[in-house]
């Protein structure tokens, strides 16, 4: 969702969408940091202005000025110490994978006919449940240790017709996390690549270990939590 030089980007249709109601400058504060291709069903913000709004009337403005595949769902006014990222407990991603060639929706699947045993992937899933350290699994520039550190309270996979669906619900991502844990289960599950399971390159902490990252195409941020998870 961040801003990105010379690309269209969701913060900056809706900042830019926000400008004639406030008569200010608006910069969105998003929950999370999105690849470029990977999709928000309800991703969260928060800006800060010196004019006050009625939240209906955000809405209403906002959504005139939006393009039609970009939607502001719901605003309210929020306490000064409220932080769409740090004040988040968890967020939920759904990575979709589909069994067969399609047309319609495509921009939204990985298409991946090749034969997958899905009976592996339950326990695959089940892997990383609780709480690790997934450098194995991070994208990014070495960080301090403990920084990727995540707490997972659901992984699991659902079957719906042709279509693959990897549900994750955690404290908290490092930078490509969710891709890099569905491709690396999925050359398991091919009998691809060298890691035979997920346990065996947590441990290594090295992202080498790691499978193949599955196109961006495949995921949606679906939610995100401002309560603790039930249970904790």
């Amino acid at each position: 969702m961040q801003l990105q030089p010379d690309r269209r980007t969701v913060q900056q249709c809706v900042e830019e969408a926000l400008l004639p109601l406030f008569v200010e400058p608006v910069r969105l504060i998003p929950s999370s940091r999105t690849d470029a291709g990977v999709h928000a069903r309800r991703q969260v913000a928060h800006f800060d202005v010196s004019s006050r709004r009625n939240p209906f009337a955000i809405v209403r403005a906002g959504n005139s000025e939006l393009p039609g595949d970009v939607r502001i769902l719901a605003a309210e006014e929020k306490s000064v110490d409220f932080h769409a990222r740090f004040s988040a407990r968890w967020r939920a991603y759904t990575y979709r994978i589909s069994l067969v060639p399609v047309a319609l929706g495509r921009q939204y699947v990985w298409q991946f006919p090749q034969r997958i045993r899905t009976e592996l992937l339950p326990e695959l899933a089940a892997q990383v449940m609780g709480t690790h350290s997934f450098e194995a699994f991070a994208h990014e520039s070495p960080l301090e240790r403990h920084d990727y550190e995540c707490s997972v309270y659901k992984s699991e996979w659902t079957i719906e017709e042709n279509q693959l669906k990897y549900h994750i619900q955690a404290s908290r991502f490092v930078h490509g996390l969710v891709r890099m844990l569905v491709g690396t289960m999925i050359d398991v599950a091919c009998g691809r690549g060298s890691a035979t399971s997920l346990t065996e390159v947590l441990l290594s902490r090295d992202n080498q270990n790691a499978g193949t990252k599955a196109p961006a195409c495949g995921l949606t941020l679906e939610s995100v939590g401002y309560m603790n998870w039930p249970g904790l």
